[in-house]
């Protein structure tokens, strides 16, 4: 690779005036200066043209589409007419942080053997530029994480021009970004994780999905292509019914949510029938999803969201209503917690408020996202930054349960601390966290997990 490797950065372009100028604005303060930004409208009715216009910069390019193709083909008609060996996705929408390009070109050059790179990013709240949560994708993500879950955005991307090139973008499918991203995994490309969150993505409360069931199917057709391709290993093959099931589970959830309660409920019956498991536990996995994503938008009441679901839930679900005043009142915790951590004091208050008039528990489900929550936090900003949002949830607490409760918290995000240390091989941290899990809950001192990862740690430091 060249010293300076030239960027090529494409973003299509449809009805996105009101937001292209930061994402213009984002892409222009890059650290690293040597790339160029190809905007493809692809026939957008709207101003963008006119706010794109706005910007005189050399390394900025608008092209027209004569015709509207969609987001892959606008997609392959940047990647046609760049330039750069390295290549980066951009959707209209969405922000970059200013080191973006720089992390991941310092990667692939010190990487020579890997051809794509991917990062974490901040999800924004819906209609809004405040953060809600970070997400943080796997640190090695396999063929079985993209087929299940896809745990990437097309913002989220960097990779080598050659391996670009290799995607399949001219027939263009909604939700497609599963299918070339699993073609490139299993023709040999090297993924890696650069461990930063380095992109903003927005979400737009109210939208509305046109064609719900032509999404989900869409989206199930681009899964079947992948486990059909004769390089699919048998046991990512295996988990055709589990990624299936994870499908409708979420394309169930969005049929509720536009009150669309029949096509809701089949989705709902397909999910259970592919994957009976995700009834049971308390809370169950379904009910698990379902509270995850009617609490993503806060502008809308996850209180009725929930109520709406579960006053129409198919038969072969009905065994999980009983969960749903944790799932509730589990909301008001989740979303409580979000506000503490990300500097929103008086959502925060309302929330607990709420949590308390439901009686709310912290249970062990809610203490582990928590500290999970707060980890990637961390990751961000550092461990004192984090550790003073885990001081100011603390005290928000103590008005919904005992002291006793809160340090099991916090011992809990402790623990989990001196694990993720460990698997960082970053051993001389380990026996501190520990040491404060311990502090918080004595019980941890016969736990036969922390007792070995400490010893590991000590083995560790000794042989460096």
């Amino acid at each position: 690779m060249m010293k300076h490797p030239q960027v090529s950065i494409i973003t299509p372009v449809y009805n996105g005036a009101d937001f292209l100028a930061e994402t213009i604005q984002s892409v222009l303060a890059q650290t690293y200066p040597h790339f160029e930004f190809i905007l493809v409208d692809d026939v957008s009715p709207d101003d963008s043209a006119t706010v794109a216009q706005q910007f005189n910069d050399p390394r900025l390019k608008y092209i027209k589409h004569r015709e509207n193709l969609g987001a892959d083909r606008a997609r392959l008609t940047g990647l046609q007419v760049s330039s750069g060996q390295i290549i980066a996705f951009l959707d209209q929408d969405d922000f970059l942080h200013p080191e973006k390009l720089q992390v991941h070109v310092d990667y692939l050059e010190s990487h020579p053997d890997v051809g794509f790179t991917y990062n974490g990013r901040f999800e924004l709240n819906f209609s809004e530029k405040t953060i809600r949560d970070i997400w943080r994708p796997p640190q090695e993500i396999g063929l079985a994480d993209l087929v299940l879950w896809f745990p990437l955005s097309p913002s989220d991307v960097v990779l080598r021009r050659d391996w670009a090139l290799q995607m399949d973008l001219a027939k263009g499918s909604r939700g497609a970004e599963i299918l070339h991203f699993s073609h490139l995994f299993m023709a040999g490309c090297k993924f890696a994780n650069v461990g930063r969150a380095l992109n903003y993505r927005r979400h737009h409360s109210g939208r509305v999905i046109r064609n719900v069931a032509g999404a989900c199917e869409s989206e199930l057709n681009n899964q079947n292509k992948i486990f059909d391709d004769a390089r699919c290993p048998p046991e990512v093959l295996a988990l055709r019914p589990i990624a299936h099931a994870n499908m409708y589970m979420y394309w169930g959830y969005m049929a509720y949510a536009q009150n669309e309660i029949s096509l809701g409920k089949h989705f709902l019956q397909e999910a259970v029938q592919l994957k009976p498991s995700i009834l049971k536990g308390q809370p169950g996995e379904l009910v698990v999803n379902l509270l995850t994503n009617c609490i993503a938008d806060e502008r809308l009441s996850h209180e009725l969201l929930l109520h709406n679901i579960f006053s129409h839930l198919p038969a072969e679900a009905a065994s999980i209503g009983e969960q749903l005043p944790w799932a509730v009142a589990q909301g008001y915790l989740l979303k409580g917690a979000r506000a503490v951590i990300w500097d929103r004091p008086t959502d925060a208050e309302k929330y607990f408020v709420e949590a308390s008039r439901l009686n709310a528990q912290i249970d062990e489900a809610y203490m582990s996202t928590v500290s999970y929550h707060l980890l990637d936090y961390e990751t961000e900003f550092g461990p004192e930054a984090s550790q003073i949002k885990l001081r100011a949830l603390a005290s928000h607490l103590h008005s919904l349960a005992s002291n006793a409760r809160v340090s099991q918290l916090i011992s809990y995000y402790w623990v989990n601390r001196a694990f993720q240390r460990y698997d960082r091989q970053a051993y001389s941290e380990v026996p501190a966290a520990i040491l404060q899990a311990v502090v918080n809950n004595p019980r941890y001192m016969i736990n036969r997990g922390v007792i070995s990862t400490l010893i590991r740690s000590v083995k560790g430091l000794s042989s460096r």
